[in-house]
């Protein structure tokens, strides 16, 4: 009973939260920015996580610097705009 109980915990505890995501298409092609947060409602540490068709990856992450994170997402979102993509912002979702 007691491994399944601490099984559920670990479970749970590795859910992300996602405040800040662009999503940006390209034709029928669409790629995602996300900053993925470890805890609810702390803005550190955080991830920033790119997907696309090919897969994701970790772009940037912070520990200690509040903001980093939501900047470096804004500017790599700018960026994808400048080289053909629509990228829109979509606030409060979770991911696992």
């Amino acid at each position: 009973m007691r491994v399944i109980l601490l099984l559920m915990v670990t479970i749970f505890s590795f859910q992300a939260y996602a405040q800040d995501q662009y999503v940006c298409k390209n034709g029928n092609t669409e790629r995602s920015v996300e900053v993925i947060y470890s805890q609810p409602g702390s803005k550190v540490p955080c991830e920033v996580k790119y997907t696309k068709s090919s897969g994701s990856q970790i772009l940037w992450s912070a520990n200690h610097e509040v903001g980093y994170c939501e900047s470096k997402a804004t500017a790599f979102a700018a960026k994808l705009d400048t080289l053909g993509w629509s990228c829109s912002k979509v606030n409060n979702t979770m991911t696992e």
